[in-house]
């Protein structure tokens, strides 16, 4: 398996952690189940954890930069809030950082962090949890 999810219906967060060598398909693959369970289980807080991938399948400029509208495009059908773990690897950190901000440029909610704890109380203080 290249991702694991993991769902916390209490908190109204649903967790993703991308695993080394997780290909860009595979990116776009979890993201599509993440919003499918946001969907199915009214749970608006993603957390993106890609503190261990290495992208060594090097997307292009332009793939990365759909992949960053498709996450904008997506959310405007199902309202999520986006909480990234930033990977190590700092050509990958950078190429993710990229697809960050073209999402968040066109309507995406999402914030970049180091720190898995600060990641879940952000999505937390931004009116996430579950009523």
């Amino acid at each position: 398996m290249e991702y694991e999810i993991s769902i916390d219906d209490r908190q109204g967060i649903v967790e993703v952690r991308l695993l080394e060598a997780t290909p860009h398909g595979a990116h776009v693959k979890a993201r599509d189940e993440l919003l499918e369970i946001c969907r199915a289980r009214d749970i608006r807080g993603i957390l993106v954890d890609a503190r261990d991938i290495v992208i060594r399948d090097r997307p292009s400029t332009l793939e990365l930069f759909d992949f960053g509208v498709s996450w904008s495009e997506l959310a405007k059908r199902t309202p999520v809030l986006v909480a990234g773990l930033l990977p190590r690897d700092a050509a990958t950190r950078e190429r993710v950082l990229f697809g960050d901000t073209v999402a968040t440029n066109r309507g995406l909610v999402s914030q970049a962090f180091d720190d898995i704890e600060e990641a879940r109380a952000w999505l937390r203080s931004s009116g996430n949890i579950r009523r």
